[in-house]
């Protein structure tokens, strides 16, 4: 997967996916992390993940019954 992706926690100083996540959002370029550490982010609860933009700049629609 290529692209941004934004990455907030919901306690402060939370690690996972070898990055400590503050409660401000962070965007990432999800080229620079292996799949499974995005697999990792995305099934963590205490994460909020988004993912902003494809290789080709298009926004990501969001899945459905998930909010944007």
């Amino acid at each position: 997967m290529a692209g941004l992706i934004r990455v907030s926690a919901r306690r402060a100083g939370f690690r996972r996916g070898g990055r400590a996540w503050g409660l401000a959002p962070t965007e990432v370029d999800a080229a620079t992390m292996t799949p499974s550490q995005l697999a990792a982010l995305e099934a963590e609860p205490m994460l909020v993940v988004e993912r902003l933009a494809e290789a080709d700049g298009n926004p990501k629609q969001p899945k459905p019954g998930k909010e944007a």
